[in-house]
């Protein structure tokens, strides 16, 4: 079924068809995109660093951190919440096939952070993982070289851009980060209600449209 951008409700999109979940992917052995993704130290249990790609990619995704099924799996947006972001993807021309096999997609934290205290919800990397972690990503994108990044949620726009921008600023606005073509979206997760605004959901967009103008190019 075709979705009307226009007429869509991003926090009702998402990818209905079937859900392979293939092996994560790896650079080649003996590349130097390897050794560092061989180099990232484990999580807890010894589950290996959440990401996906071969280095030959000419887009990246940056999120946030995996969840508990993205550890599990080992594989990025596994879950539900990967469901409604490769949806927001399609309506910009990216299809499943695409987001699996010709995006490298990583996050700022690769390791399941545990709920909240007292919650059921996910809570963010702690400022002690993202100081870990961070030198890791961007070493990802130096040897990667993608011409595309999509910056998926706040922390992922924070470090891309430091933080006194608001998702406000940032999301539907063209900007340039590392050498690539950076558009920004707002996180997937249900629990976020920044896309209820009817202003939000014209900036989300916007930035659909750009993913669908530079991924065409890409193409």
């Amino acid at each position: 079924m075709t979705i009307d951008l226009e007429a869509a409700s991003p926090a009702r999109v998402r990818f209905t068809g079937e859900w392979p979940l293939p092996t994560p992917r790896r650079a080649p052995p003996g590349s130097e995109l390897r050794g560092l993704q061989d180099l990232m130290p484990a999580c807890d249990g010894g589950a290996r660093p959440v990401l996906s790609g071969d280095g030959s990619e000419p887009a990246m995704l940056i999120g946030q951190a995996p969840g508990r099924r993205e550890i599990e799996l080992g594989l990025p947006f596994a879950g539900d919440a990967g469901k409604r972001l490769v949806g927001w993807l399609g309506l910009a021309g990216v299809t499943q096939s695409d987001f699996r096999s010709r995006w490298y997609v990583t996050s700022v934290g690769k390791c399941y952070p545990g709920r909240g205290p007292g919650t059921s919800v996910d809570r963010p990397p702690s400022r002690t993982e993202i100081d870990r972690w961070t030198p890791y990503l961007l070493e990802e994108v130096r040897l990667v070289g993608p011409r595309l990044v999509v910056l998926v949620g706040g922390l992922a726009h924070r470090v891309a851009f430091g933080p006194d921008l608001r998702l406000d600023a940032l999301v539907g606005t063209e900007r340039c980060w590392r050498g690539a073509a950076a558009v920004c979206l707002p996180h997937p997760s249900g629990a976020s209600t920044w896309l209820h605004a009817p202003l939000h959901q014209a900036l989300w967009r916007t930035a659909v449209r750009q993913i669908a103008s530079q991924w065409a190019s890409l193409r």
